[in-house]
């Protein structure tokens, strides 16, 4: 059995009740946190995790709200944890290893960092009954979706405009995780973001007629009066597949 726990399912500017995009992925003895924005360990503490023993981070690209909360996360761990694989792409082990530094946080009373790169190989994660890859998708420069392969497959897009990668990957997956940042209205009234997001319309006609599962948008962006429900408007057409996920929600495979 899998699980997801959603610890933010905002986009960049959070709302009074959503936080900047993050959740855990659970597996039997298995654990990864799929970026880490801020707050982190309370995140953890409120959903009844060991922040101590979380030791697997997936990060997907190198926007600060994907990132910012792993200085608070190392620091927390001091003298109480020796390591934390991050996985993610070179342009993330920069940004990080330039962080700790300026922090002070490269003590041996910190955990060790270690770096894998996600592109280096096809699954960078191999285990007995889990198998994760990387699949790039239409954002920023080195950024990627998260595939999570187990007896079902989940599919994470990240950030992103709709992507060929993506959509073709989705094809075989029992869930997906999409990028969902506005309506379209809001994308046409500030169309510069429909390079590197994904309005609710958009999401909603490409995944129409596929055999996925259920589809759980995410990423919301929420700066006007009635953004929500314009997105849930948007979705009906789709509504039968659709998850609607809230803060600490936990959702089951």
């Amino acid at each position: 059995m899998a699980k997801v726990i959603f610890l933010g399912t905002a986009a960049s500017v959070p709302s009074p009740q959503r936080d900047n995009t993050s959740f855990l992925f659970l597996h039997k003895k298995e654990l990864f946190l799929i970026d880490c924005p801020g707050s982190i360990v309370y995140k953890l503490l409120r959903v009844g995790i060991n922040f101590r023993k979380l030791s697997n981070i997936i990060i997907t690209h190198q926007h600060p709200d994907h990132l910012y909360g792993l200085l608070h996360l190392i620091h927390a761990q001091s003298y109480l944890n020796n390591k934390i694989n991050i996985f993610s792409n070179k342009k993330v082990k920069k940004v990080i290893e330039n962080l700790v530094k300026i922090m002070n946080l490269t003590s041996k009373n910190y955990p060790t960092l270690n770096f894998y790169n996600v592109f280096s190989q096809e699954f960078f994660y191999l285990s007995k009954d889990l198998k994760i890859k990387a699949i790039k998708n239409n954002h920023i420069e080195e950024s990627f979706g998260i595939e999570f392969i187990f007896k079902k497959k989940l599919l994470y897009s990240s950030d992103t405009a709709i992507s060929h990668n993506i959509v073709e990957e989705a094809k075989k997956c029992n869930y997906l995780i999409h990028d969902c940042t506005a309506s379209s209205s809001f994308f046409q009234k500030h169309p510069d973001i429909s390079s590197l997001h994904t309005d609710a319309k958009t999401l909603s006609k490409v995944f129409k007629n596929t055999q996925i599962e259920k589809i759980i948008p995410i990423h919301f962006l929420l700066l006007e009066k009635g953004e929500e429900k314009k997105i849930r408007k948007e979705l009906a057409k789709i509504k039968d597949k659709i998850i609607f996920p809230s803060d600490y929600q936990c959702l089951t495979l």
